[in-house]
Order: structure tokens, then C-alpha cells, then sequence
């Protein structure tokens, strides 16, 4: 009896241990919003970019020691956070300017990835030599750093590029870079890691590996994001059509994983197929808003959460111990950003992409890096002799290019005469055409209504109809 009882005891304590956790796990989320958005309100007040607030206030709260009872892990950024964000990018872009752009995009994804690793590496060598820094670090080391550093982060440009006027075609080749360049990174990230742990490398077999990896993760998104089209052509409630592209962003990225391919290109590519087939073609017009409101809101919050916890993750006595390395550095990822744009431009010039330097130099200096990059180091080995140096140093970069970059773009793009100069008449011409094509949406998802909400319908439809009117005049 005594036995039973003491087991009823020991399973009750494992459920309130498992409640608290779960209760502080919410606690956080819900700290970690309050903050985002009070930062996001200061931050329009000062027109300081929200992303660099956010980073900043999460160092400063990290220096005060108040931290929240969650960590960015790999798990909750790869399986958690990215698939949402990824797969919201994708069903906002347009599949005829992916085909405009692809020669640009798949060069800066791959090829440039592998390359901005080597120059990374090769510039650091050149560094640490003529310095003479007495760092147990080694090339592979600064291959590793290369690989760590390489991918342009999708969370951060997405969400710069949404806060400026940047024209659309550097919007279209900048957004579609950080969407496709995440899984060459990982996979180089992987084949180096096994190089310097394992003491192994087979060119020939790494090189199949990343092709399998990344083509894998292709087929499975095309096929999962047609068969989710193909549903949510059958789905006349909005909010089954969310249900069912809020399961292919996560189910597509873990069935690519299980199948040990890209989940990231798989995410990608499924988003891309709902959102030039299911959310454009097969979806009502209630539903697309509902749709696509539920996304960006996601999109959002997730990326608010990220970029404090990102912040909450700096260490500064760490950065302060190693600002030497952090500037060389630093130095290295934008020379190998310049190697890896720039020399492709007369290649590319073949193929009809007519990328000349302005653009080039937008884009080597909004190749920002972020929360990839600092879960990538943080999921090195504990006993890597090297490791703290790696983690001070991507932290370091990550700082800088979010702070010194995500501060400065907008300056270049004015520099650069890319920003279009916005007169009152302008942006008055803008916001009305914004409003007349809200209208014309909303009328046609009133078309939809049944006859039970007929008389809201009809009271409706006039208001939209008065208002359409008195913008016309």
C-alpha cells in the first residue's frame, strides 16, 4: 500500500515539474513580447530600425542579468522558429521572379556560400600571419568559422528589407539569396565539423552529399507543397486553409529531415508552391486575407522573440576578452561578402541578370548574419579546445552586422540613389491605390458571404462603395 502511495506521489511531482516548466516556458514568451513591442513603440519614437533595438536591448538586458527561462537552441530555432518564417517568405514570392532571378540567386546560394567560407578562411590566415596572434586556431578552424559565418541570415534581411525602400528587384535577389543559401551552409558546416572531429574528408562524397541534400529537399517540398495547393483547392473555410498550410511549413521541413535531406529547402520550396498555386489560384479572397494576415503576424511575432533572444545570447565580458579577433574577424566576412558578389557580376551579365555594382554593393552590405550563425557555433562540441574563441567571434560579427549594417543600409541605398524619392503626391497616390485594392478584395470576399449575412453584406458593400467613390473624385 505504501509503495502504491509513494508512486501516485512520484508521478504527481513529475507532472508539476513538467506544468512549471511548461508555465514558465509561457511566462517567457509572453515577457519576451511585452518587450518586443514596448521596444518596437520607443524605436519608431527615435527611428531607430525595431531589429537593432530589439538585438540591443537584449544585450542590455543580458548585462543586468535578467534573463528568461528560454534559450535559443538549435532545436526551437531549426524546428520551431525557421520553418514559420522561411515558409511565410516563401508564399509572399512570386514564382515569375524567382525564374527572373534564379541564375543570381542559385550562384550567390551556392557557389557563393562555398566561396565566402574559403575567402573567410584565407583572409583570417592572412590576418592571424601578418599579426603574428598567438590563438591555438588553425585553417580548419577558420573553415569552420567560414562555414558558421557563410549564410546571409533569412531573419534578418527578411525583416530589414520590410522596414526600407529597397526597389524590387535587389528586394527579390537579397530575399532570395537568404531563403536558399541556409542549406548549402549547414551542409558545409556539417562536412567540415566531420573533417576536424573525425579527421576525415572525401571531396568526392562530400560533393554528392550536398547535391543529394539539397536536391532531396527540392522534390519533397514540390511535392508536398502541390499536394497542399491541390487540398486547399477543396477548402472553402478559411480557417481549415490555415490549418493545413501551418502543417505543410512544419510537417514539409520534419519529413525532410526524417528523410535526412534539406529541411530548409523543402520548407521553401513547399512554400513556394502554395503561394503561387493554392493561396493565388485556389483560394477565395476572405480566405487569401485570412491566410495571409495569420502568416505575417507569425512571421512577426517569431521574429521579434528571435532577434531579443538573439541579443540575450551576447555575452559582452566574452566580446570585450576578444574584440581583437571579433574586428579581424569581422573584416574577413566582408571581404568574402565582396569576393562572392562581386566576382560573379560579368558572369552573370551573361544570362541576362544586369547586376551592376550599385546593386552589387547593396548587396555585399545587406548580407547581414544573425541567428543561423550563433546556433550554428553554439552546437560545436563542449570540449573543441578552440570553441569559446569560435563562439566570441561569430557573436562578434553577428553584433556588428546587425548593429553597423542594419543601422547603415538605409544610408547606402540613399547614397546609391536606390531609394525612390517619395513626394507628398506620392505617397498620397500610394496609400489611395493601396485603399482602392483593399476594396476591390474586400467586395469580392463579400461576394462570397451567404445569404444569412446578406443584410451586413449589403451595408457593407454600400460603405466600401461610398468610399470608393469619394477616392475616385
Amino acid at each position: 500500500m505504501l509503495e502504491t502511495v509513494n508512486a501516485v506521489l512520484d508521478t504527481h511531482n513529475q507532472v508539476a515539474a513538467a506544468s512549471h516548466g511548461d508555465l514558465e516556458t509561457i511566462r517567457s514568451l509572453v515577457s519576451l513580447m511585452l518587450t518586443a513591442t514596448i521596444v518596437g513603440v520607443i524605436a519608431a519614437r527615435i527611428k531607430l530600425p525595431y531589429t537593432v533595438s530589439l538585438v540591443l536591448v537584449g544585450i542590455g538586458l543580458n548585462a543586468l542579468g535578467i534573463l528568461p527561462n528560454l534559450k535559443l537552441t538549435p532545436d526551437l530555432l531549426l524546428m520551431v522558429f525557421l520553418p514559420a518564417l522561411l515558409f511565410e517568405a516563401a508564399i509572399h514570392f512570386p514564382a515569375n521572379e524567382l525564374k527572373q532571378f534564379a541564375p543570381t540567386i542559385i550562384v550567390l546560394a551556392v557557389p557563393g556560400v562555398l566561396l565566402t567560407a574559403l575567402v573567410t578562411a584565407f583572409v583570417l590566415q592572412i590576418e592571424f600571419s601578418t599579426f603574428r596572434l598567438a590563438q591555438p586556431v588553425g585553417f580548419t578552424h577558420f573553415l569552420l568559422f567560414g562555414t558558421i559565418i557563410a549564410a546571409t541570415d533569412p531573419i534578418s534581411v527578411i525583416s530589414l528589407l520590410r522596414q526600407l525602400g529597397v526597389n524590387r528587384k535587389l528586394s527579390v535577389l537579397i530575399e532570395g539569396e537568404s531563403l536558399f543559401n541556409d542549406g548549402t551552409a549547414i551542409v558545409l558546416y556539417t562536412i567540415v565539423l566531420d573533417m576536424i572531429t573525425m579527421g576525415r574528408l572525401n571531396l568526392s562524397t562530400s560533393f554528392v552529399q550536398l547535391i543529394v541534400v539539397s536536391l532531396g529537399g527540392i522534390f519533397i517540398g514540390a511535392i508536398l507543397g502541390l499536394f497542399a495547393s491541390l487540398v486547399i483547392s477543396f477548402m472553402e473555410d478559411h480557417l481549415f486553409s490555415i490549418a493545413i498550410t501551418t502543417v505543410t511549413a512544419y510537417g514539409t521541413y520534419l519529413i525532410a529531415e526524417e528523410f535526412q535531406v534539406s529541411g530548409i529547402l523543402a520548407t521553401v520550396v513547399a512554400g513556394l508552391f502554395v503561394g503561387n498555386m493554392g493561396k493565388k489560384k485556389s483560394m477565395n479572397p476572405m480566405t487569401r486575407i485570412a491566410v495571409t494576415s495569420f502568416w505575417e503576424y507569425l512571421a512577426f511575432f517569431i521574429s521579434s522573440i528571435v532577434f531579443l533572444m538573439m541579443g540575450l545570447e551576447v555575452n559582452l565580458l566574452l566580446l570585450l576578452n576578444h574584440i581583437e579577433l571579433i574586428i579581424f574577424a569581422f573584416c574577413a566576412v566582408l571581404a568574402s561578402r565582396a569576393a562572392s558578389v562581386f566576382l560573379p557580376i560579368p558572369f552573370l551579365r551573361r544570362f541576362n541578370q544586369n547586376i551592376d555594382y550599385r546593386n552589387g554593393t547593396v548587396l555585399w552590405w545587406s548580407g547581414l548574419r544573425g541567428s543561423l550563425s550563433m546556433v550554428l557555433v553554439l552546437s560545436l562540441p563542449q570540449d573543441m579546445e578552440v570553441r569559446e574563441i569560435l563562439v566570441a567571434m561569430t557573436f562578434g560579427v553577428v553584433v556588428l552586422s546587425v548593429v553597423l549594417q542594419g543601422t547603415t543600409i538605409g544610408l547606402f541605398l540613399k547614397w546609391l540613389k536606390l531609394v525612390p524619392i517619395r513626394t507628398e503626391a506620392s505617397i498620397f497616390l500610394a496609400k489611395n491605390l493601396a485603399r482602392l485594392k483593399a476594396i476591390k478584395a474586400q467586395t469580392e470576399a463579400i461576394s462570397q458571404m451567404s445569404f444569412t449575412e446578406l443584410p451586413v453584406a449589403k451595408e457593407i458593400s454600400l460603405r466600401l462603395k461610398t468610399e470608393r467613390a469619394e477616392i475616385l473624385k
